[in-house]
């Protein structure tokens, strides 16, 4: 997933997680909203050009998940998912991306309260919701859901999303009185990307279905059953199940054991207990089939009263009931307003080699120039408050460069033949599926500020080139104590004198030995590939016919082998054990890849001792047992082999 980039904070300057506003990519942080376990809630702003800026809301995984797949994936899915839900009753996802090592998604900005706050100041105020209201706000949460349950992907199936947390906290009412459901987080797609574990339990504690508390298969009906859970609370102010230890309301939800309506608001009218009873029976086949049918009870309730109630009611109703807040938010915005004017999003000065430099420009603008070709690579930029830099070392337009087509490129305006995430398909499968159908070609891969281009030949890399500082020649030679860094400077110094090679111009000063360099440079490009193995989000474009017609030097490691050897070293343990902790007790099986067999992967011993004891009865932890004396070391082989085989389809998880 490319990250998005914006204005940088300026350099020396510090970001402190307390400080607000502070910049996060192209986003200003202005307020926090909410801090949970996992993520951290902001109100922020999105700038465009001539001025243009919109308020958002950045959820963004806290410091000490950012490597909790498990919880990445759930933000990801939640992204994915919403993104589908085009809806006036679902909140939008305009971004999902990853800055500073954190994942987060940027949703719209509902300007209200949640419906927790809104039961919370009731039940001070020993008043209750008016009945008109709560059907109100079901009938436009159940318009949201129904929408949610039959929405369709780009390519026209249903995609069969149930929400699966449906409660009063997903449930936003903005002050203009628009009624929104949120936090898709834990929803469940038919073609959802994260699995579930076995039969945990997903949802708030109080808010889940006889069908969740049984661990049995469930459909949209669960949400018709926690959303009568939500109306109930809604009704009555109080919590339906909120008394008693986690198992007597576990025990209650599965008997589906409704609490008498009336004992908490006898105002309410027989006919709508009726409904609620009918959304609240324990057989799913007795409650409303759709969360249409369960909001056109509700409308017909209504209409059957000759009740009349749109969100022009609720707008005048929620700013009487948080008239102090309104007003403490007015106050609160003008004390903001200079604090943002002072960070605002930086200009910037641009200049090319032979003339005079532009600017002031905004960062869309510069992004224009490089996009139009009228900067390059030679460019260079002033952010606002700093000194004239080259263009690739400005981080936030680094990312636009790695764009541009390179000299070498056989064929700059060619369209790419694949191109996708690597978040959706590892680095390792999409070599794999390169290999199997002997890929000749180019390999283009970025992420933001980084860009890396591998040649192929019959299907495996020949030659690898990458925009990285740490992986030129010069400083890689230096990283290996093959020449120290005196010895590099001078020889650049000097390198015109030696064909321009940086190579030649170290053998010619004695400093290395041609097989020294020899080894030494296919050693380099190694490193460059497996690098990539490590990257967990960015994009990759593969561009067919397009070979490196300049000297290469073999590679000491080909064939298949060299995805075995690159998961060895840039696949992390941490980062595998959090894909397998889900599926620790599920059986290993075995598959005839037609394209490959094991043997081709150059497995250690230890590793290939794994694969032979997947027999389709042993769990991934009944091999991780079996390591014996040898069992920390081995556990690492059990994981690099399970991930490899896995992603080239010889091994499944049942």
């Amino acid at each position: 997933m490319p990250e998005p980039q914006g204005p940088a904070p300026e350099q020396g300057a510090p970001e402190q997680d307390g400080e607000l506003p502070k910049r996060f990519g192209k986003y200003l942080l202005s307020e926090r909203i909410a801090k949970g376990g996992m993520a951290e809630i902001f109100k922020a702003k999105s700038y465009g050009v001539s001025g243009f800026e919109k308020t958002i809301v950045i959820k963004r995984i806290l410091p000490s998940f950012c490597d909790d797949q498990e919880f990445i994936d759930m933000l990801i899915d939640e992204a994915k998912i919403s993104a589908c839900l085009q809806h006036a009753n679902v909140v939008q996802i305009f971004d999902l991306g990853r800055l500073e090592g954190r994942y987060f998604i940027a949703m719209e900005y509902v300007r209200g309260v949640d419906l927790v706050q809104v039961l919370t100041r009731l039940r001070k105020a020993k008043a209750r919701l008016p009945v008109e209201l709560a059907c109100f706000i079901m009938s436009e949460v159940l318009k949201g859901l129904d929408f949610a349950h039959r929405a369709v992907g780009p390519d026209g199936e249903a995609l069969r999303i149930i929400h699966r947390d449906v409660n009063p906290a997903n449930i936003l009412l903005s002050y203009q009185g628009e009624v929104k459901v949120g936090d898709f987080g834990i929803a469940k797609a038919e073609r959802r990307d994260t699995e579930t574990v076995g039969h945990a339990l997903k949802g708030k504690m109080g808010y889940l279905s006889p069908e969740q508390v049984s661990g049995v298969e469930i459909d949209a009906r669960s949400d018709i059953f926690t959303a009568g859970i939500t109306m109930w609370e809604i009704l009555a102010c109080q919590r339906m199940y909120g008394s008693g230890t986690e198992l007597d309301i576990l025990m209650a939800i599965r008997e589906a054991e409704v609490p008498d309506l009336n004992k908490f608001a006898p105002e309410v009218d027989q006919a709508l207990v009726h409904i609620l009873g009918k959304a609240l029976a324990k057989d799913p086949d007795q409650r409303f089939q759709t969360a249409g049918e369960f909001r056109d009870a509700v409308d017909d309730f209504l209409f059957d009263r000759a009740v009349k109630i749109d969100s022009s009611h609720l707008e005048g109703y929620l700013k009487q009931l948080f008239a102090d807040r309104i007003k403490a938010e007015q106050v609160r915005k003008k004390e903001l307003a200079g604090e943002v004017t002072r960070v605002a999003p930086p200009r910037y000065w641009m200049r090319s080699p032979g003339q005079t430099a532009m600017g002031p420009l905004e960062i869309q603008e510069v992004s224009e120039f490089i996009a139009s070709g009228r900067a390059n690579h030679s460019s260079e930029v002033l952010r606002e408050g700093g000194t004239w830099h080259n263009i690739a070392s400005v981080p936030e337009l680094a990312v636009q460069l790695s764009k541009l087509p390179t000299p070498e490129e056989s064929d700059p305006d060619a369209v790419a033949d694949y191109q996708g995430l690597l978040m959706e398909a590892s680095f390792t499968k999409l070599l794999y599926r390169l290999a199997i159908v002997k890929a000749e070609g180019r390999l283009v891969l970025t992420r933001p500020g980084v860009k890396k281009e591998i040649y192929m030949r019959k299907g495996f890399p020949e030659f690898v080139k990458s925009n990285l500082v740490s992986e030129r020649l010069g400083d890689y030679l230096v990283e290996k104590n093959a020449i120290t860094e005196e010895q590099r400077d001078e020889a650049i110094k000097i390198m015109k004198g030696f064909s321009g090679r940086l190579g030649d111009t170290l053998i010619g000063m004695g400093l290395l030995k041609p097989h020294e360099l020899f080894e030494l440079l296919s050693q380099q490009v190694l490193d460059k590939f497996f690098e990539v193995f490590g990257w967990t989000a960015g994009n990759y474009r593969y561009y067919s016919g397009q070979t490196y017609e300049a000297e290469i030097v073999p590679l000491k490691l080909g064939g298949y082998a060299l995805l075995a050897e690159g998961v060895r070293q840039n696949v992390t343990l941490d980062s595998l054990r959090n894909r397998y902790l889900p599926k620790l007790d599920r059986k290993l099986r075995r598959l005839e890849n037609p394209y490959l067999k094991a043997d081709k992967l150059g497995l250690s011993a230890r590793e290939q001792r794994a694969v032979d004891l997947v027999d389709g009865e042993r769990s991934v932890r009944d091999l991780l047992v079996l390591g014996g004396s040898d069992r920390q070391t081995f556990e690492t082989s059990v994981y690099q082999a399970l991930y490899l085989l896995e992603e080239l389809e010889m091994v499944e998880i049942v």
